[in-house]
């Protein structure tokens, strides 16, 4: 075991956290004290602070039982505990909506091959030694008996001033073959390499099939922190990376050939998307379309099933046969993550772009409202009458509300 002092003045320089998370810090720093638990941070805030780089995470590990310190230290900081997870987490949200995740030291056994672990109440050793690589098994202590130490067991410290990204063990990803992805993340993220232990932890998942045997939930979910979790700068690096791994294949995916151009429609998604709808455009820009890698993704079979026949049916010659309108209103009856994904398609690029830059704001100043005032009768004809107006300024044909009203007129006097 290697320690290295580290003051804590100097430490939470590198916590870009608010005063809040920095005061609850303070109090579960005081309350296991009091109890003779042993607190600490682990993972991403210790290896960014010996890197000297921000960090906005909280990994707070507790070598004993947080429940004997969640009733006084929820009352004095007036936390408010949203759930318990079956791992031994907690998460918590501060009265400004800042949350923090509180981990219990625990030891971690996987009775198969990409199978979720059994975990049980450990001490800091074992917490340590069920980390993914070595640079994120460094724990810092706030109490004693470690108080303001760093603490290294596997040799983080090296592989940290060496670039190196190296699992703890060469099971690693047989166990917990998402690591491999995340080894993606933070060899971008951190201008690092790859040891050799991670290529050889790479093939021994390869002999027995981990990727294959991963469930479509977790690789789903790991993939979108590609997306979610690092810089949009990142993202044809992090996806270049794991394609030379393979990683894609390994998975079952195949994944889609990127263009530069691809970014400008993934910014739009960024921008307009909800993060539900967000989520799910960033899995399908991933890949070719297709039914094995959307089941891989995750997508249920009615959704699947869906995106595949409108894959199959929008091709460019079918919206060419359709008048403007039709086009428009085939468009707006998809989801708009499909749409854009779409869009990805070289042969559909323009007319997306067009209907979702420009022809899908195009509608009619007149409501079904005023065209009962101006003497349309109510039934099927003020719908007629309304999609007769949009087409036509669609077409560009008008423009103002002076020359719909003119149309309706017009339309009346036709018995449209």
């Amino acid at each position: 075991m290697k320690t290295q002092h580290l003051p804590w003045k100097e430490f939470s320089r590198y916590l870009e956290v608010p005063e809040q998370g920095l005061n609850f810090l303070k109090e579960a720093k005081e309350l296991a004290s009091e109890k003779g638990f042993f607190l600490y941070l682990a993972g991403g805030p210790v290896r960014d602070a010996l890197l000297k780089r921000a960090s906005r995470d909280l990994d707070l590990v507790l070598e004993g039982n947080w429940e004997v310190l969640l009733p006084e230290l929820l009352a004095k900081t007036k936390g408010e505990l949203l759930f318990k997870s079956q791992f031994l987490t907690y998460k918590l949200r501060l009265p400004q909506g800042f949350t923090i995740d509180l981990v219990t030291a625990r030891r971690e056994t996987y009775t198969g091959v990409a199978s979720l672990p059994i975990v049980e109440p450990a001490d800091h050793k074992a917490d340590i030694l069920r980390r993914d690589f070595t640079i994120n098994a460094l724990i810092y202590g706030l109490t004693l008996p470690f108080e303001e130490e760093v603490v290294d067991l596997v040799s983080g410290l090296k592989d940290l001033s060496e670039g190196k990204i190296c699992p703890l063990h060469r099971d690693s990803f047989i166990e917990d073959p998402t690591r491999a992805f995340r080894g993606v993340r933070y060899k971008v993220r951190l201008s690092f390499n790859y040891a050799g232990d991670f290529y050889l932890a790479l093939e021994r998942a390869k002999e027995v099939e981990a990727f294959e045997k991963l469930s479509p939930p977790r690789l789903a979910q790991e993939l979108k922190l590609f997306f979610s979790k690092e810089p949009l700068e990142n993202l044809f690096k992090l996806i270049e990376d794991s394609d030379a791994l393979n990683l894609f294949e390994l998975s079952l995916l195949k994944k889609r050939a990127l263009k530069s151009s691809d970014i400008d429609i993934l910014g739009l998604a960024i921008k307009e998307l909800k993060p539900k709808d967000r989520e799910k455009f960033f899995l399908l820009f991933l890949i070719e379309l297709e039914e094995k890698s959307l089941a891989r993704l995750g997508f249920f079979p009615p959704e699947r099933e869906k995106i595949l026949k409108v894959y199959k049916i929008f091709t460019k010659e079918y919206l060419e046969n359709l008048d403007i309108l039709e086009r428009v209103e085939a468009f707006e009856k998809l989801p708009s993550y499909v749409l854009l994904r779409l869009a990805l398609e070289e042969n559909l690029r323009h007319t997306i772009m067009e209907f979702w830059n420009t022809l899908r704001h195009i509608k009619p100043h007149l409501s079904g409202h005023d065209l009962k005032a101006l003497g349309v009768e109510e039934g099927k004809k003020v719908g007629l009458i309304l999609r007769e107006i949009r087409r036509r300024k669609l077409k560009g044909e008008i423009k103002t509300l002076k020359e719909e009203k003119e149309l309706v007129k017009a339309l009346l006097f036709r018995d449209f």
